[in-house]
């Protein structure tokens, strides 16, 4: 099940506030809230509770490991996300990075059943060399921007138009995402207007007073 564009990505990390009974409430805000306005919204929960929200709204995992099902004691197999309801998986997120090696096979292994790849990467460069893997989707994500609630479309919009320019120079069918810092209205609108084609986000939402009122409030940033 591809990922629709514009996309808002919701990552819920591993936040109390974002785990077991509470990942199933913001799983359902996110849903009312995707339906509400008709933005493509995923969340990307922790692996125990995909099963428990994939019929809810779209998921996608927060890593997968490029193995074959056989032994690999605590890796988070792809066949097992699949199984559980996941469309996709987040890679290379600035909290689990791993080898270009590992970038490349988690991509193929996601294509090879059917599922998204959404890549994270911390710069233009980052992103136009991970562009040649062919992902479905890039996020590009300044580290010292995430969770700041500073945007990077707002502190350092060069950062999106350099890594657009580049990732469609290497390859024009990649997505690209804009991450870091993104909390509200404004913050997508900018990014959407720069050529972005959705938002990847965590702290604003899974951690808000009023969750759905942050959401709707970043949805409207793509009307």
């Amino acid at each position: 099940m591809a990922i629709e564009t514009p996309a808002v990505i919701l990552n819920f990390k591993a936040y109390e506030q974002a785990i077991g009974d509470n990942a199933v409430k913001l799983a359902n805000i996110a849903a009312e809230v995707a339906q509400a306005s008709g933005v493509e919204i995923v969340v990307a929960p922790q692996a125990v509770d995909i099963p428990k929200i994939s019929p809810i709204i779209k998921t996608i995992a927060q890593h997968i490991d490029p193995l074959r099902p056989g032994a690999g004691t605590g890796s988070m197999l792809t066949e097992a996300a699949r199984a559980a309801g996941a469309v996709g998986s987040l890679i290379n997120h600035s909290e689990r990075q791993i080898q270009h090696s590992k970038i490349d096979l988690s991509i193929k292994k996601l294509k090879e059943l059917g599922m998204t790849s959404v890549v994270c990467a911390d710069t233009a460069e980052k992103s136009e060399e991970l562009a040649q893997f062919s992902p479905d989707f890039i996020a590009v994500e300044p580290p010292e921007l995430i969770g700041s609630g500073i945007s990077v479309s707002t502190a350092q919009p060069e950062i999106i138009t350099n890594t657009l320019e580049k990732v469609r120079a290497a390859n024009s069918a990649v997505k690209v995402l804009c991450g870091a810092g993104i909390s509200n209205k404004e913050d997508a609108k900018k990014s959407y207007e720069l050529g972005a084609q959705g938002v990847l986000l965590a702290s604003a939402f899974t951690k808000a007073e009023n969750p759905k009122a942050v959401l709707e409030n970043i949805a409207e940033g793509f009307e």
